[in-house]
């Protein structure tokens, strides 16, 4: 049974003794003096108590879903009763076969613990689900408190029945696969935070679960953890058991993720240098929102819970990743930034460390970003940072690209992936940007370039100020034809009339997303008014709704 909400409860007095007057002779005889002082400067006013808590009520999320025959995203909103809803974190071991999906799980933790939290302030009771080591905390009051659920029959299963979720379960350090499979696993991971009043289930015993659920009448369950093509679906507490139990599910799909690859293909089984961890977590979620359940991202549960990192700070948030060796946009970018954009966006600066390359400090604000501005050349990033960054970025959220972010995750220029669990993107150019990258004329960089706006595109809300406005510029032309069909060219321009003129600027659409990308980007470029105005109308652009966005 649920306790009594905190404002049924009796107060230290008894729950009649506030109803009489100070001056009654009950309140004189019925009490001690020390408690009738007390009460006294309550009722006076003079003492200020401590307020009771508030009982937790409904709250709102929005569910993102696809189409069963289309896969077409779609969306609905709902009303949260905390009282009939849980939490279930699935198997966050502390250990994995494979090193650096250990530490791609690991990368979940900070931000799962701040999840967690906002679940609690809203009232939703959280069970961890570990399998295989649930012995370890069979001591733990958690625990027990689990166990000491009354049993209840079994409830009666409806028809659900999904395909396969899309399967893998490689080493994930790299196309070389050097992990061997063996179990290493022997709790869950150290850094996460089980509070108080948590359960600590046994995730093969999938009972425990259902008996709880009818205890409390809870007939929603949300779910994060690892991996979500194997134990969050089918493990005995998992989506598809529950929901085959009449159970509503969601999970948290910036909170899960799968096991399946990285530059290996594990539906082919041969190598694949555009297969990345974070590919296959996409596709496992498209399968999930479209056959098992809907989804959420995190910062719905944080918002709803007013613990957002940027807290009363309401302005939308730009994330700046730079990691350019060249053209110094560490400098000129938060400068652009400071001039164009503050303070009406919340501008955010993530700079890789040149000893460090494939380090990105501070990628956690990536959860909370509402637009990316990306530019990077040839980062080979860690699988946790580019598993936040390229889910960002595959899940069809507007993205403004600069310059070298042609080819900003791809070997090339003698330039090579070095280390095991580092990610190479090769497409990512014709994936996202929708065109073919394939370098520059050597000579162009002495010349710079003639750079043009095109007549059909004049008015395009990008080109507002600049239209019909030629101007010259540094930056050598990229040759990155052909676009991809959609494409929409704004900005031409060349080097050299011996040589055919190229795009400069552009818009795509990946995934529903706005993607606005130039070519433009030498530290000159941004004391030219024109290219200040593009980029700035490319940001603001980028950030407007589109109709296959929430």
């Amino acid at each position: 049974m649920r306790p009594n909400p905190p404002h049924a409860r009796p107060g230290p007095f008894g729950a009649r003794a506030l109803a009489f007057s100070p001056s009654a002779g009950f309140f004189r005889q019925a009490l001690p003096s020390g408690t009738r002082a007390l009460l006294v400067l309550l009722l006076a006013g003079q003492f200020h108590a401590a307020p009771l808590p508030v009982e937790p009520g409904p709250f709102n999320l929005r569910l993102q879903s696809r189409a069963p025959q289309t896969e077409r995203l779609q969306w609905e909103d709902v009303r949260v009763d905390p009282h009939k809803t849980a939490v279930v974190v699935i198997d966050m071991w502390d250990r994995h076969w494979c090193k650096t999906y250990t530490e791609r799980v690991a990368g979940l933790v900070p931000r799962m613990n701040a999840t967690l939290d906002a679940a609690r302030k809203l009232g939703l009771q959280v069970v961890w689900a570990p399998s295989d080591v649930v012995d370890f905390y069979r001591d733990e009051p958690q625990r027990k408190a689990m166990v000491a659920v009354p049993n209840h029959p079994e409830p009666a299963l409806v028809a659900f029945s999904p395909p396969q979720v899309p399967q893998g379960d490689y080493c994930e350090c790299g196309p070389d696969q050097p992990c061997k499979s063996r179990k290493v696993w022997s709790r869950q991971h150290a850094g996460l935070v089980i509070a108080a009043n948590d359960l600590i289930a046994d995730c093969n015993q999938g009972r425990e679960l259902l008996n709880l659920c009818q205890e409390r009448g809870i007939n929603t369950l949300i779910y994060l953890g690892v991996a979500s093509n194997m134990c969050v679906c089918y493990r005995s507490m998992g989506m598809i058991a529950m929901r085959a139990h009449g159970l509503r599910t969601i999970f948290v799909r910036d909170l899960v993720e799968s096991i399946m690859a990285n530059g290996f293909d594990p539906a082919r089984k041969v190598p694949d240098p555009n297969f990345t961890p974070a590919k296959g977590s996409a596709l496992v979620q498209r399968f999930l929102e479209q056959h098992v359940a809907p989804s959420i991202e995190s910062h719905q549960l944080l918002g709803d819970a007013g613990m957002l990192p940027a807290g009363n700070d309401h302005r939308r948030t730009i994330v700046f990743v730079i990691g350019d060796d060249e053209y110094s946009t560490e400098r000129t970018l938060p400068d652009f930034a400071r001039r164009r954009l503050e303070p009406e966006f919340r501008c955010v600066f993530l700079q890789a460390d040149p000893a460090h390359r494939s380090e990105l400090p501070g990628s956690e604000a990536l959860y909370d970003a509402d637009l990316v501005v990306l530019s990077v050349r040839r980062h080979f990033y860690t699988v946790p940072v580019m598993d936040r960054l390229e889910r960002w970025l595959r899940a069809g959220k507007p993205l403004v690209a600069l310059r070298v972010s042609a080819a900003p995750f791809a070997e090339g220029a003698g330039i090579k992936r070095a280390g095991e669990g580092l990610v190479v993107w090769r497409d990512f150019d014709q994936e996202v940007l929708g065109c073919h990258y394939n370098y520059y004329d050597p000579e162009a960089r002495a010349t710079g370039s003639d750079v043009w706006p095109v007549n059909e595109a004049s008015d395009h809300p990008i080109l507002r100020g600049i239209a019909g406005l030629a101007f010259h510029t540094k930056s050598w032309i990229y040759r990155v034809n052909p676009l991809e069909p959609g494409a929409t060219v704004l900005l031409k321009g060349r080097w050299s009339n011996a040589k055919p003129e190229e795009p400069v600027a552009w818009t795509h659409s990946h995934n529903g997303g706005r993607v606005f990308y130039t070519s433009l980007g030498h530290p000159d470029d941004f004391e030219v008014k024109a290219f200040q105005e593009l980029l700035a109308n490319g940001v603001r652009w980028a950030l407007q709704p589109t109709s296959s966005q929430p």
